[in-house]
């Protein structure tokens, strides 16, 4: 439970980061960045909820 409860944080907060840093190198928004930010996001998601379960065993 404590793996999706992070993943879930971690995505959004992921998500955050990957548009602001998309505005200030200034690329075009539209479908390929919005498909660039969901899977860098859901990769980091899946990455901390992998990390929390083998932590936590």
């Amino acid at each position: 439970m404590l793996s999706l409860l992070l993943s879930t944080v971690a995505y959004f907060v992921a998500s955050y980061y990957i548009k602001r840093y998309l505005d200030e190198i200034g690329a075009p928004t539209g479908l390929t960045r919005s498909a660039l930010t969901f899977c860098a996001a859901i990769l980091i998601a899946y990455s901390v909820a992998a990390a929390a379960d083998w932590i936590l065993g």
